[in-house]
Formats: structure tokens, sequence, C-alpha cells
């Protein structure tokens, strides 16, 4: 017991690190809605300091109370499509609106009779939510590894006058170990096949 109790007021230290660590808000920036992040979007990334490309298409859509991220990814080595070592990986995160303005959580599914529950960072449990900084949507998501160590992934995603930039971070125990810059183009809605 004695690790929980340490633990959560030093968890509460950390975000309050990491909130101060951000970057100001201009006094134009105000915070956007939600929805202007909604539509598909297309595009490339690549790690920082490697030879590791993505192919990348994102979709923002509404869901009750909050919003649906779908993302696929191609990952491959080199600047060619065409290999042996390409991978592929798709996720769908939903959130929904909390009582603070422009913050959500995850949406849980659960059965009628289960009991909503925090998670818990010691068992292995995800602790994630999202937000909306300006033009930036940023999704959190936050692990405690096995050895007692932290991991913080932080993908960010800002509007443009094209589409998005996106960026991702790895932090283990507050030091970025990975990171990927890219840009997405928004598509055009249905196409005219004629």
């Amino acid at each position: 017991m004695t690790v929980e109790r340490g633990f959560f007021p030093a968890f509460a230290a950390f975000l309050a690190i990491l909130l101060l660590m951000a970057p100001a808000a201009n006094a134009d920036d105000q915070d956007i809605p939600v929805e202007k992040f909604f539509g598909a979007y297309v595009g490339d990334a690549v790690i920082e300091g490697t030879m590791q490309f993505r192919d990348i298409i994102v979709s923002i859509e509404p869901i009750r109370n909050g919003f649906s991220v779908y993302t696929s990814t191609v990952i491959r080595t080199g600047p060619k499509r065409a290999t042996s070592d390409v991978k592929w990986r798709a996720e769908t995160q939903n959130f929904v609106q909390t009582d603070t303005p422009h913050v959500y959580e995850p949406l849980v599914r659960k059965s009628m009779f289960s009991e909503k529950r925090d998670p818990n960072l010691l068992a292995g449990d995800t602790l994630a939510w999202a937000s909306i900084r300006g033009r930036t949507l940023g999704i959190y998501a936050m692990n405690v590894l096995e050895d007692g160590h932290y991991e913080l992934r932080v993908f960010e995603r800002t509007l443009t006058d094209l589409g998005m930039d996106i960026s991702f971070v790895r932090y283990i125990d507050g030091v970025a170990t990975r990171e990927l810059n890219g840009n997405l183009a928004r598509t055009k809605g249905d196409v005219d096949e004629n």
C-alpha cells in the first residue's frame, strides 16, 4: 500500500509539470470545437533520425457526446512501398466529453451490470485522455512499466489550411525516446465517378 499512496501524489505532480511545460496559448488561439477536426486525412510521416516511414490515414468522426479517431498506418523501412518488411496497423479510439470543456475521456463499453472504475496503472491499465488546445487535438496515453518507470505517448493533430500536421512523441520517464512528424491532407468528400 505504501507504493500506491506515494505513487498518486507523484503522478499528480508529474501532470502539473506537464501542464506547465505546455506552450501558453496566444489570446488569438481559441480552442476550436471538435467538429472542426471531423473528416478524413491521408499523408505520410517519418520517425526522426531513421529511415522508417509511415503512410497514414486518419478519420475523425462524431459519436454521441464525443468523437472517434480511426488511424491506419503502413509501416515501412525506406521510401519504397513494395518491400518484404511492410507492416500494417489500425486502431480506433472513442472519446466522450467530460465536465471540463475541450477535455475528453475514453469511451468504455460496459455491460449494464458492470461498475465504472478508474484505471489501475500499477496493474497495467492505461490512463488515456484527449484535449483540444487552440487548433491542436492531443491524445495522451500513460502506462506504468513493469520496472516501475512510466511511459507517456503524446499524439497531436494540428489543423492546417490543407489538412493537419501530426506529431507523435514517446517519453520514458520524461525523456523523448521516439518522435514522428508528418503532414496529412484533408480528403475531399464523395468523388463523382463520372
